[in-house]
């Protein structure tokens, strides 16, 4: 069993192929997808196709068929939220110190900062004012969705894709799932539980890994400050883009019915820790718990 591991998009990265080697041709074309990726979709290059709305104009854009992808997935989100996720949270963000920088430094503003409004439209983009779009955890789930269709393409038929505790397998050559230690919030040597992947992908995401002064990546763009309620959640899905949308949404949905619909909408199986120490399962969890 081979592991190929590198950096990329600001995380570890790990493709585990069972009983086979990764040869040099499909390596190299994994690590250019990823690299034209992160050029193509990341908030801190300013090049990227989502920073070209930092300025722009109200009016509607054409866009890429993968970003209008990611955006309607997107819009979901914040309907099934009502509001609460909201990819033009970019600016917010940098303002609390999560910039181009990193300069985790709060800046003046960022309690009064109002959202652009923007939409999908016959396939555009639709913005009423300037917009900084942070894609985050749903487009790493895309992308390593695009590494595993590599893979297939390449007639690899058992592997296991994980990038940053986000991953996607298939089976292993002997038939069986891959088994997949799910963390403690906050304590990574700690597990509470195992899920088993056969053609599956399992999205995690917390609020204690982008973490400074009084803030982290996840926040509510209604209260202008991050997500305290939950700390963390796992999702299990068909695909990792759908599993790391369904982790999105449990962060912040607006009451404890919706955790069900965010459930139904996107397929998928998942764990809640909520900041009183109780846990939400959905009722088709297939994992073990600890």
């Amino acid at each position: 069993m081979e592991v190929f591991t590198f950096e990329a998009l600001g995380t570890k990265w790990n493709i585990t192929i069972d009983d086979q080697n990764l040869d040099e041709v499909t390596e190299g074309l994994i690590r250019r997808y990823i690299k034209d990726f992160e050029q193509r979709f990341s908030r801190f290059l300013p090049t990227s196709e989502v920073n070209q709305f930092r300025e722009a104009l109200p009016g509607k854009y054409q866009i890429s068929l993968e970003l209008r992808t990611m955006l309607e997935h997107a819009e979901k989100l914040r309907a099934l939220t009502h509001g609460g996720y909201n990819v033009a949270v970019g600016k917010m963000l940098e303002l609390a110190g999560y910039d181009q920088e990193y300069s985790f430094e709060a800046k003046e503003g960022v309690k009064d900062i109002q959202l652009p409004g923007w939409s999908i439209e016959d396939g555009k983009l639709s913005i009423d004012g300037p917009a900084v779009f942070d894609l985050g955890g749903i487009a790493k789930g895309y992308c390593i969705d695009g590494v595993a269709q590599i893979l297939k393409m390449a007639h690899y038929r058992y592997f296991l894709v994980e990038a940053g505790g986000d991953m996607t397998g298939t089976i292993k050559k002997d038939g069986t799932g891959w088994r997949v230690a799910l963390e403690w919030p906050g304590q990574p040597d700690k597990a509470f539980g195992i899920i088993e992947l056969t053609n599956q992908a399992v999205a995690v995401s917390d609020g204690f890994r982008r973490r400074w002064q009084n803030w982290h990546h996840i926040v509510n763009p209604h209260k202008h400050r991050p997500v305290e309620e939950v700390l963390s959640c796992v999702a299990v899905a068909s695909t990792a883009f759908t599993a790391d949308c369904s982790t999105s949404g449990l962060f912040l949905v607006p009451g404890e019915d919706t955790f069900c619909t965010i459930g139904r909408a996107f397929q998928s199986e998942y764990v809640v820790f909520k900041n009183d120490g109780t846990l939400r399962v959905s009722p088709n969890w297939s994992g073990e718990l600890f």
